[in-house]
């Protein structure tokens, strides 16, 4: 709950610190280094039992699988100046979206037919009309991207007309996408839906690409391996475990209560996603286009299921090594390695929800054998070992955030939002950069206007 204007409370003797940041992700790391740095008494929480926010490697899994935080871009300078001073090295090449290897084509299940790439355009699976069927489903969204509007620069999307905010269903609509395109490109969009992103969000991401060419890598032994790296560096440990539940912003301070007591510092940086701030009780008066993104800004449902093979098939059936689908519950499976044999479905939007409303033995039966009706080869193969749900997270609600439609111009506004005593930053704010170097961003810069103000 978020409430404007709340009364100031009275001063209190002593704080905690000079800075307590909330959040032990990238953003907050970034934020504690640079604060220290200046001179800062700094203090960390993190709600989950682990630093690293929405880097997340699944150690105890085969292989040590990624979660989340996987594709490190030629652009990301902030992450690649920090790896290399914390000697955290950067794996060549740049996954397979969730997976480790790249390799060009897709196996696509759609309309209940598989087909490789290559045949896609004339199977019976392809019901597009004429003029898109030699489009394969996986890049539908890029061709008709193409007629959305072009931004000068990474920045721009913060001051595009506001005309230009609109779905991306409209968009697509507006270029000549039919109801199939439409309903392939949805599949497996990255977002809630076509109708809740604002094409400005897929236009500032289209961007980003043009502006960063270059090698794409992963992070050796997984994301998490650089958040705690990080953490190892700092003077400070931070308290992980520690679930706020309040943060009131008074005059000369602010307080932050946890479940396991109260805390007070003269500033906060709070790096929560804003989807799950919205379970805290935030007292601090904010503009009116701040507050509406703290209660309606968008995040991506993302559910992932990772599956161990007996052996690694895809191999020897002479099939491209993704499987890509218009089945909910399915979305894309990659594999993740040959050895050990590891695959990675991910599903997001409406298939994310299927997925998490399913009992979990009964979501891997159906799985299993969708798989097995999609690729035959993987008949007897296959078991799945744990499911992942980004938005089930109580302290991610979502995998990232997206512009949702109509809200550019408040999303802008809020990232230039300067508070008093209580600061906010996150991936969710970053102005020029995304993912992990928009997080990185976000830390840096709030962290400069803390220091100016200590």
């Amino acid at each position: 709950m978020i409430v404007a204007g709340a009364a100031p409370r009275s001063a209190w003797g002593r704080t905690e610190a000079d800075v307590l940041i909330i959040g032990a992700g990238l953003a907050g790391l970034n934020a504690a280094h640079f604060l220290e740095q200046a001179g800062a008494r700094v203090a960390i929480l993190e709600g989950e039992r682990r630093v690293g926010g929405r880097l997340h490697t699944l150690d105890d899994l085969p292989g040590a699988p990624d979660a989340g935080g996987i594709q490190v871009g030629a652009g990301y300078t902030r992450l690649h100046r920090i790896a290399a001073e914390l000697e955290v090295a950067l794996d060549s090449g740049p996954g397979e979206g969730a997976g480790r290897v790249q390799v060009p084509g897709n196996l696509y299940h759609v309309n209940g037919v598989s087909v490789p790439s290559s045949g896609w355009a004339e199977s019976a699976a392809n019901h597009l009309p004429d003029t898109e069927r030699e489009s394969e489903p996986a890049s539908l969204l890029r061709r008709y991207a193409r007629a959305f509007p072009a931004l000068a620069d990474t920045a721009a999307w913060l001051d595009a007309d506001p005309a230009l905010d609109v779905s991306v269903e409209e968009a697509l609509r507006s270029t000549g996408a039919s109801v199939e395109a439409r309903r392939l490109i949805e599949a497996n969009f990255n977002g809630t839906s076509l109708a809740a992103m604002s094409q400005l969000h897929l236009a500032r991401t289209f961007t980003l690409f043009r502006s960063q060419p270059g090698p794409i890598s992963t992070i050796a032994g997984g994301s998490q391996r650089l958040p705690e790296a990080m953490a190892a560096r700092l003077s400070v440990t931070p308290r992980v475990g520690q679930v706020v539940t309040g943060i009131e912003e008074a005059e000369d301070g602010v307080t932050v209560t946890t479940q396991a007591g109260t805390l007070h510092a003269r500033h906060v940086i709070c790096t929560i996603p804003f989807a799950a701030l919205r379970t805290i009780d935030v007292r601090t008066p904010v503009p009116p286009a701040a507050a509406r993104m703290m209660a309606a800004l968008p995040y991506t449902r993302a559910s992932f299921a990772y599956i161990a093979a007996k052996t690694p098939f895809w191999n020897e059936d002479g099939l491209p090594r993704t499987l890509w689908t218009d089945e909910p519950l399915l979305g894309r499976v990659f594999i993740l390695g040959d050895d050990p044999a590891m695959l990675k479905l991910w599903t997001t939007g409406a298939g994310a929800d299927l997925l998490d409303r399913m009992p979990a033995e009964a979501a891997k039966a159906r799985i299993v054998a969708a798989i097995e009706a999609a690729r035959p080869a993987a008949k007897g193969q296959l078991e799945v070992l744990r499911f992942y749900s980004w938005q089930r997270s109580p302290f991610a609600r979502g995998i990232y955030h997206h512009i949702g439609t109509g809200q550019a111009a408040d999303l802008a506004s809020t990232t230039r939002y300067e508070g008093r005593r209580l600061h906010f930053a996150g991936e969710h704010l970053a102005q020029q950069s995304s993912g992990m170097e928009g997080a990185l961003e976000t830390g840096e810069r709030s962290a400069r206007r803390v220091a100016a103000l200590l």
